[in-house]
């Protein structure tokens, strides 16, 4: 590993910058993967059913660890390798997924009681698992997410 002087007056060794510089690309590709896949749940779209929004929604807060995963990595990267615009790119990812995951919340949960009046008995217990799933799921990316956006804005400030 090969050290050298940093502005700062530290010192940055090339082979963990590149490590960390790779995670960075990988959350990249991440948000590319993630977010094509999050797109592509949502069309073509019917917002007037109410089944569809519920699906639509459930779908997409599962498919929503490989874009947090990508922000966070991303992130990770920006803030270890000096890269702004990867801090800056970081926080409105991790900005919009947040307003989506409280405006998806409130469509989702306007649906709730049409889910489960819908379906006959002995899928009850099925609904009510996905139910509880996407609503621990709401509550935990919103959380992150706004860590996320928090370290996002402090890196993009700090550099």
């Amino acid at each position: 590993m090969v050290a050298s002087p940093r502005h700062d007056g530290g010192w940055r060794h090339s082979g963990l910058d590149d490590v960390w510089a790779a995670l960075g690309w990988i959350g990249a590709v991440f948000l590319v993967v993630g977010g094509t896949d999050f797109a592509l749940i949502w069309l073509p779209p019917n917002f007037g059913s109410r089944e569809w929004q519920f699906g639509t929604v459930t779908q997409s807060f599962n498919g929503l660890p490989i874009l947090v995963l990508g922000i966070g990595l991303l992130l990770a990267g920006a803030t270890r390798t000096e890269r702004r615009w990867w801090a800056y790119l970081a926080a409105i990812g991790a900005l919009a997924m947040l307003v989506w995951v409280s405006v998806g919340f409130v469509l989702w949960g306007m649906n709730v009681s049409l889910a489960m009046a819908s379906v006959p008995d002995q899928l009850t217990l099925g609904v009510q698992k996905a139910i509880a799933k996407t609503l621990i799921q709401s509550l935990v990316y919103a959380a992150i997410l706004i860590y996320l956006v928090r370290k996002g804005v402090s890196a993009v400030r700090s550099e």
